[in-house]
């Protein structure tokens, strides 16, 4: 197991009961993945998908309407959603027994998590059928600029943009589709920003803010710095894949 893989899950567990709601960039990163998906594949029938890093099921309702016979719900902290014909496979997915001949393994906002994505797309594509998909979404080198303006050096170990997702496939793949997508969300407040933060499991000033004095010269700097009249911006820099293993 990664050293890595006990505080991501104890971090989203900790964010388990706020998530869902919260996640409002996560929830349109994964429509987005999942329409990316439809157009590249057409009319092909998934019959056995696993989806990797559900969460508490953004994408997993998506792939539940593709009408799989199994649908593999994989995760370290959350229990899965109860979803027609999903099993819960939980656990870390580069250590996890996989199932094989996958018609389509889809991933959203996870695999900026990983610190070998390299080694787990390996593992995930090696998982599919040939004519199979790959779907996968994650964060970009661009990721928070507000914060990382004010000198926050949180974030994930894997931000990578659509093309350096796709420069980790395998031989054999062919990519259908990627790129970047920019997700402003607004705020009240840079404290309201804070708090969106905490309530989706993700501490992005990674303990820099010690005491009140630090927490109200953050809050200052921030709004002096990007809020507007419609609001206090935090921007998410989505990245995403698709990609058809060759029959």
């Amino acid at each position: 197991m990664s050293a890595l893989t006990p505080r991501v899950a104890h971090r989203f567990a900790r964010g388990a009961g706020s998530y869902h709601g919260a996640a409002v960039a996560q929830c349109e990163i994964a429509a987005r993945l999942f329409a990316a998906l439809r157009a590249a594949a057409g009319p092909k029938r998934f019959s056995r998908i696993l989806e990797a890093g559900c969460g508490t099921g953004h994408l997993s309702r998506h792939l539940s309407t593709l009408d799989p016979e199994q649908l593999w719900l994989n995760d370290l902290s959350t229990t899965p959603p109860a979803l027609p014909r999903a099993v819960a496979l939980p656990g870390d997915i580069a250590q996890i027994a996989l199932p094989g001949r996958l018609d389509l393994v889809a991933s959203s906002s996870m695999i900026q998590w990983l610190e070998d994505p390299g080694a787990v797309i390996a593992r995930l594509a090696g998982a599919v059928a040939p004519g199979g998909f790959l779907a996968l979404s994650g964060f970009g080198p661009d990721h928070f600029p507000e914060l990382r303006a004010l000198g926050s050096c949180a974030g994930a170990p894997s931000c990578l943009s659509g093309a350096g997702l796709a420069a980790l496939l395998p031989a054999g793949w062919q990519v259908a589709g990627a790129g970047d997508w920019p997700i402003t969300l607004k705020f009240d407040s840079a404290l309201a920003v804070l708090q969106h933060l905490r309530a989706t499991g993700v501490n992005a000033r990674a303990g820099q803010i010690r005491s009140r004095g630090a927490l109200l010269r953050f809050l200052h700097a921030y709004e002096d710095r990007f809020a507007a009249t419609e609001g206090v911006p935090l921007t998410y820099a989505a990245s995403w894949l698709v990609a058809r293993r060759a029959s």
